[in-house]
């Protein structure tokens, strides 16, 4: 339950340092070749001109050095799986209370081997976002009233 909340958190915060790193570089390379900078006649418009265009050409490498496109998705991949899970256990548990250690055991461990497969795959989840998911979870976020 924490990790998929943790991971709803990161996946968010991946997506936007993603779109600040897609739109950055777009606005930079718009302002420093833009006619205002050219226009003031000022000396200092040229080397502002030229740090603008040298960030926004920064921007693309750094974005790609970092595989930040590739990690929002791995994260929201992960995360999905995880909340799968969270709900497929809480469902065995509520629904096969009654069951026999025989009748319960080959869905459990199908269960068990997918968790096995997303703790192989899933990117490692940060302290800070763990915790940021464990106090949503603390404040009555994921409570399945419903099943009460």
């Amino acid at each position: 339950m924490y990790t998929s909340a943790g991971l709803y958190i990161w996946q968010k915060r991946a997506t936007l340092w993603k779109n600040i790193f897609v739109v950055a570089p777009i606005i930079l390379g718009g302002v420093a070749s833009s006619q205002i900078l050219a226009g003031t006649g000022e000396g200092w418009a040229e080397y502002v001109a030229a740090g603008l265009a040298l960030l926004a050409g920064f921007f693309p490498a750094i974005f790609e050095a970092l595989g930040m496109d590739m990690r929002a998705r791995e994260i929201g991949a992960a995360a999905g799986e995880f909340t799968n899970l969270r709900d497929r256990f809480r469902q065995l548990g509520n629904f096969s209370a009654d069951a026999t250690f025989e009748d319960l055991s080959p869905q459990f461990e199908q269960l068990m081997d997918r968790m096995d497969s997303v703790r192989q795959t899933a990117p490692p989840l940060p302290e800070r976002f763990f915790e940021k998911g464990r106090k949503k979870i603390a404040a009555g976020d994921y409570d399945f009233k419903a099943d009460s």
